[in-house]
């Protein structure tokens, strides 16, 4: 029996019920020293239970010689301790796929990952994320354009990206990511820049946590405790967003009211509810049937469903809007019911 076990974001206290029992129930205890930072608390609770079967496994153990592991998987019961959630590490998923073309069984015992406690911490949307970027701390210049090129993709759709960090060498700060990602965006010629908000999360879990929204270029000048780290960098913002950010994180005074990173979209709807509103009042109706009048006065109601949720920050359902009110003219245009152009 193989078992992977997530063991939380850090602290002992993250561990659930069902991870102690089944890394007690387990031989040996292979614990993942490498895909994310483990505490010292954490190893020693693990000591303290576990005595010799906890073994500390390297990059190698859980990559080179996964085969190994498995083959002991097949005789007895293995589990490998993971931090966060077991299967968030592409390693893990590799590992599973080992055991199951060899016919080993297994089990996973999910647990708190930083990738899902640093969205809900952010007081964002959960439903608002793009794709997640990873910043490594040795990464080349070509590497980190197209890094931030995921970044611009991700504000240009409206979504927030999660930054993660190396964690490595004692970690990427956060500070230094910023610092990687400005001068990337200042080659390619980017949005994000030194007045661009940021949220900062760093240490979640553990008692000295901290979450910040602060200009990037203020990011240098937080007095945060040691990483790990994890940079959030918002799109345009909610007004429900921006209101729990400014009531449940340190926020600098003002720094939310002017966030809106320039969008195509925004100013694609901006152009077509202007277009759709000027043709609304200079069109000539050439037929004044009761059946013109009301779609008339539908396309009307469209335009401004679209001027409202443009001023809601909902880019997106504006264009449907708009749309909608362009589909109901051009109809009565083909239909010889009203004469303009666009």
């Amino acid at each position: 029996m193989l078992r992977l076990v997530g063991l939380g974001l850090g602290p002992p206290e993250y561990m659930t019920l069902k991870a102690i029992k089944a890394l007690e129930e387990s031989d040996i205890v292979y614990l993942d020293t490498y895909t994310s930072p483990l505490p010292s608390e954490l190893v020693e609770f693990l000591r303290s239970r576990l005595g010799e079967r906890l073994r500390l496994a390297e990059r190698s153990d859980l990559e080179e010689r996964v085969a190994e592991l498995v083959d002991k998987a097949a005789t007895m019961s293995v589990a490998v301790a993971v931090p966060g959630d077991p299967l968030i590490a592409t390693t893990h998923i590799a590992v599973l796929m080992e055991a199951a073309g060899r016919g080993v069984g297994c089990e996973i015992v999910y647990g708190v990952s930083s990738v899902s406690a640093a969205i809900g911490s952010s007081c964002l949307s959960s439903y608002k994320f793009g794709r997640i970027v990873t910043v490594p701390r040795d990464a080349s210049g070509e590497s980190l354009k197209t890094i931030y090129r995921c970044v611009e993709e991700n504000i240009e759709a409206g979504l927030h990206t999660l930054v993660l960090l190396d964690v490595a060498g004692g970690g990427l700060s956060a500070s230094e990511a910023v610092r990687m990602l400005l001068d990337a965006g200042a080659e390619v010629g980017g949005r994000l820049g030194p007045d661009s908000t940021v949220i900062v999360l760093a240490r979640l879990g553990y008692r000295d946590e901290v979450r910040v929204a602060c200009r990037a270029s203020d990011v240098s000048n937080l007095h945060l405790p040691p990483p790990p780290h994890i940079v959030i960098i918002p799109a345009e913002l909610r007004s429900y967003e921006r209101d729990a950010i400014n009531k449940l994180m340190r926020v600098d005074e003002g720094l939310l009211k002017p966030h809106k990173p320039a969008s195509h979209r925004r100013a694609r709807a901006e152009r077509y509810v202007a277009k759709a509103s000027s043709t609304l009042t200079r069109l000539q109706i050439l037929s004044g049937d009761a059946e013109t009048r009301r779609v008339l006065e539908l396309a009307r109601s469209y335009v401004e469903d679209a001027k409202f949720f443009l001023n809601s920050d909902m880019a997106d359902d504006s264009l449907i809007a708009v749309s909608y009110a362009e589909g109901l003219l051009d109809c009565l245009r083909a239909l010889g019911k009203v004469e303009f152009t666009w």
